[in-house]
């Protein structure tokens, strides 16, 4: 007795489906953590406040965030030291390319004796990220990684500010760090780290 193709047929097409799926149903762990090493001996003492998320995606079009806007503070050019966004939480497994910071009313504040393009600060000065919206979207192409419903792991996110880069004699005296600042100097990094 011969048995019926179709339902293999069936099944082989829906595996196929799922291996296409950008992102599965089941859910894995991940953390993202924020760091801004100095680049040579620090020039600045001070740290960003304000609400800060992390999201992932596969295309740049859908994106997975995880967790909410976070009230966080991020110590600016201290080495060794990570902050984390939104602790470890789920996110859906499957493969992804890009990973996007948004610092939503985050300031930078600096305290006096900072150096800046060659300019010493005699105060403290608070500058905001992101202009008049006080808000940036940062999204960092990424090597492909997965995230998956491994208990023993969890997917990091690392991203590097560099504010070595952004924080400027210009922003200074504008008393913000422009949106495009931001997206030309911050990098991301991923790993697999033992939960």
């Amino acid at each position: 007795m011969r048995r019926p193709v179709v339902p293999a047929a069936l099944l082989m097409g829906a595996v196929i489906t799922g291996c296409d799926d950008p992102t599965g149903s089941g859910l894995g762990r991940a953390e993202s953590l924020i760091q801004d090493s100095p680049n040579g001996s620090p020039t600045v003492t001070g740290s960003l406040a304000g609400n800060v998320f992390v999201s992932l995606s596969s295309d740049g079009l859908t994106w997975v965030d995880l967790g909410s806007p976070n009230g966080i503070t991020i110590p600016l050019q201290l080495s060794a030291t990570a902050t984390t966004v939104h602790g470890e939480v789920d996110a859906p497994t499957g493969t992804y390319t890009r990973v996007r910071l948004v610092f939503d009313g985050v300031s930078a504040r600096l305290q006096s004796g900072s150096t800046i393009g060659g300019t010493t600060l005699t105060s403290d000065v608070n500058l905001t990220l992101g202009g008049s919206d006080q808000r940036v979207e940062v999204v960092v192409p990424v090597p492909s990684f997965t995230v998956e419903a491994e208990a023993s792991v969890q997917r990091t996110i690392v991203f590097e500010l560099r504010s070595y880069l952004w924080l400027t004699v210009a922003a200074l005296q504008a008393g913000t760090v422009q949106d495009a600042a931001l997206e030309g100097a911050v990098l991301a990094s991923t790993r697999i780290d033992p939960r």
